[in-house]
């Protein structure tokens, strides 16, 4: 509220001071104005307070998005307005609103940076009758200008048009008129440099360093019960820690995209958004949020935080997870194809990565991007590593092998808490058809004999769309007829056409924005941040935190090799 009012009675004064600099001076003040100070110096300061304000109105957007640094700009312009006024056609009334609202708006911008504390009913009640008397003061001279009480607008504009191009005589003679006209530009140069710097979002940092990683990690650890919690370790990600947890994000010029919700002690990710969004907005930074939970909207929203649907995640039970069940009759043959063919898989978890092992996996992922995947996809939930942090010893690879024993396709898993999230596909051969398939049905037996609760295949972006029929919503019909041409881009049916034989729980996710006029330029940003457009390159500060080039082992073990054809003993 107190934001709101504050940024209503800027736009207001900036508002009055338009419309007065646009009107002639009242004939009394004129001839007393005229007996110390000529008429082209005040024709130049009506142009001048035109451009305040311009300036004003500007500067009351960035007030109503909570930039300090717009708010404090804006101080300055009320005071430096408040003598144009009087220079302009001794015009008191209009330097008192703008001093007024300068003195209230620092009185705003110093209560509202005092943690803990609320504006005062005293500063809202002022800002209140502040916004009624500027609203009623412009209304006026508003319709007086209008009505055609006051001197035309397009007299005045040529007056001081004419002063700004011919140049203000100077009060010493000889002086060439060009170096007025060249002093005039540097002003006007150097007002809209400062005022650019004072406005634009404060430069982000990308990534993290060492500390903050491993303090991150044992927040995931302990608390991340989310299947999107350990793509937070990311090496491109930024993080806040507030009440126990911590928000992993990336800034994309002015909107920082975090990537899923808060990590922390349960219902704390309301409360450590909130204080991040109130971080950002000290920043000039927009928030949005991809990949939020059900479980966590309700907190969002009573932050007047707004949220649509925007995916399904394909979560799957593996104590559930039968190959003899009707449903799985693609996957069942899959795995009998690939066992027949004499293909075999292997399960191994991080911690016991051997040195073959490890060139196996590299020589996979080296010629995988060598056929054109250059570009890695997915920034929520998504990692961007094989391996190299301490935490990534839990991982689980599993490794499909050819007849001749060479490693052909293999597919990272990361836990979390009570679950394993599928990372990275790699896969070389089209034939036998069904190797990814034989890989993920191996690893959900392994997740059952675990005893985990669920196994998250992917993320479908848009899957309620996509596969829904028929559609209410016109919006909805027209986001799906755009998505179905751009399927080959985005691969969206795909993903969700794979993950659906496995017969998963379809959880959705959700978007988190601020306001609808921002959500197309948080969406552009999201998109960035996921890589389907292309992002600005991260700049991380020397120090920053960064994945070993090898695994970090513990002991070695042995990797345990299972046959997918005694995959349906195995299940049972």
């Amino acid at each position: 509220m107190t934001r709101r009012l504050a940024a209503l009675a800027t736009a207001l004064a900036g508002v009055v001071t338009l419309v007065s600099s646009l009107s002639a001076n009242e004939p009394g003040r004129q001839l007393y104005l005229e007996a110390f100070e000529p008429g082209s110096a005040q024709a130049a300061a009506h142009a001048l307070g035109a451009i305040g304000g311009l300036l004003t109105l500007w500067l009351a957007a960035g007030v109503l998005r909570g930039r300090r640094s717009a708010g404090r700009a804006a101080v300055v312009v009320l005071c430096v307005l408040a003598a144009v006024h009087i220079a302009k056609g001794l015009d008191y009334e209009e330097a008192l609103i703008a001093l007024v609202v300068a003195v209230v708006l620092h009185r705003a911008l110093q209560q509202v940076g005092q943690p803990d504390r609320r504006p005062s009913r005293r500063l809202v009640a002022t800002l209140g009758l502040l916004v009624g008397v500027a609203s009623a003061y412009a209304s006026s001279l508003t319709i007086l200008l209008i009505s055609g009480h006051s001197a035309g607008i397009g007299s005045t504009l040529w007056t001081a048009a004419r002063s700004i191009v011919i140049g203000v005589p100077a009060a010493v003679g000889g002086e060439p008129r060009s170096l007025m006209h060249l002093a005039g530009a540097l002003v006007v140069a150097a007002i809209v440099v400062v005022l650019r710097a004072l406005l634009a979002p404060a430069h982000a940092r990308d990534g993290h360093d060492r500390e903050e990683h491993r303090r991150a990690a044992a927040i995931v650890a302990e608390h991340g019960h989310d299947s999107i919690a350990p793509f937070a370790l990311r090496a491109d990600k930024a993080y806040f820690f507030s009440h126990g947890g911590v928000l992993a994000y990336r800034t994309l010029r002015e909107t920082a995209v975090v990537a899923g919700d808060p990590v922390g002690p349960l219902g704390a990710a309301a409360d450590i958004l909130a204080d991040f969004e109130a971080f950002a907005r000290g920043r000039g930074w927009d928030v949005v949020l991809l990949g939020a939970r059900a479980a966590n909207l309700a907190g969002y929203t009573k932050l007047g935080l707004r949220t649509m649907q925007v995916g399904l995640e394909a979560v799957v039970a593996p104590c559930e997870f039968d190959l003899d069940a009707p449903g799985l009759k693609t996957v069942r043959k899959a795995v009998r194809r690939v066992a027949r063919r004499g293909w075999t898989i292997e399960l191994v978890r991080g911690a016991e990565l051997t040195p073959p092992l490890i060139s196996d996996l590299t020589a996979v992922e080296t010629a995988w991007r060598r056929r054109g995947h250059r570009r890695l996809y997915g920034f929520a939930m998504a990692s961007d590593r094989l391996w190299g942090a301490p935490e990534d010893c839990r991982d689980l690879y599993a490794i499909a092998r050819n007849p001749e024993g060479e490693a052909r396709a293999f597919q990272r898993y990361v836990p979390y808490r009570g679950g394993l999230s599928l990372d990275a596909m790699r896969r070389l051969d089209d034939d036998p058809n069904g190797i990814s398939d034989a890989l993920v049905a191996a690893t959900l037996m392994h997740a059952a004999e675990l005893g985990l609760d669920e196994v998250s295949l992917n993320f479908a972006g848009f899957g309620h769309l996509m596969a829904a029929d028929t559609l209410e919503r016109r919006s909805h019909r027209a986001a799906q007829w755009a998505l179905r041409r751009m399927h080959g881009r985005f691969q969206l049916e795909r993903l969700a056409r794979f993950a659906n034989k496995f017969g998963p729980a379809w959880r959705p996710r959700f978007l988190v924005y601020t306001a609808r006029t921002r959500l197309p330029l948080a969406a552009l940003r999201v998109l960035q941040a996921e890589a389907y457009i292309k992002p600005p390159a991260a700049r991380p500060p020397r120090g920053s935190w960064r994945p070993a080039p090898r695994p970090i082992t513990g002991v070695s073990a042995a990797p345990s090799a299972i046959n997918p054809a005694a995959s349906q003993a195995a299940a049972r």
